[in-house]
């Protein structure tokens, strides 16, 4: 008997077929030939669809992944470079389609800040992703841009331990805890 019908049987129990059916994804067994075959007919179906979408419905779609994957980047516990708030504005232009100079435009950012932003040189303040959040027709929330923000400056200041000594030396009566 196979996994598939122990797991029927228990579950033939409590439900009725059409419950089960309801309920579940019943993967079926196919031979390495079939599951070929699926895959391509999969693949092309996937295809036809990217193919008939409109450029509004790619964009959309486009941001809705750009969201998610800064989404799970912002859970991992670890600081990427190649995922900076400047790399993920960079990608969000990209899917727009449009030039550097006009989302500056769009977002009345002067363009050389923008650059400077885009290329991780200055970090943006709240007002800019406040304006993000609006032109992404508030798809990608000023939240989560401000994370990758603030994900940045937790790491330098984990890193940063030449600062912390030459600031703590500038430290006058410090309070001293005794056990």
């Amino acid at each position: 008997m196979s996994k598939y019908e122990k797991i029927y049987k228990k579950l033939r129990k409590t439900l009725t077929d059409e419950e089960i059916a309801d309920s579940m994804l019943i993967p079926a067994d196919l031979s390495v030939k079939e599951k070929k075959k699926a895959d391509e007919e999969l693949r092309a179906f996937r295809f036809k669809l990217l193919n008939e979408m409109t450029e509004d419905q790619r964009i959309y779609s486009d941001l809705l992944r750009l969201r998610y994957q800064i989404e799970s980047y912002l859970e991992e516990d670890f600081f990427d470079k190649k995922k900076s708030f400047g790399k993920q504005l960079s990608e969000y232009v990209r899917i727009l389609n449009r030039t550097k100079k006009k989302v500056s435009e769009d977002l009345n950012v002067h363009y050389t800040r923008f650059s400077r932003i885009l290329n991780d040189r200055e970090e943006p303040n709240i007002e800019f992703v406040y304006r993000l959040e609006k032109h992404s027709g508030e798809l990608i929330p000023a939240l989560t841009w401000w994370r990758l923000i603030t994900k940045k400056q937790e790491f330098e200041i984990k890193q940063d331990k030449k600062t912390r000594k030459k600031e703590a030396s500038q430290v006058k009566n410090a309070v001293i805890y005794e056990a």
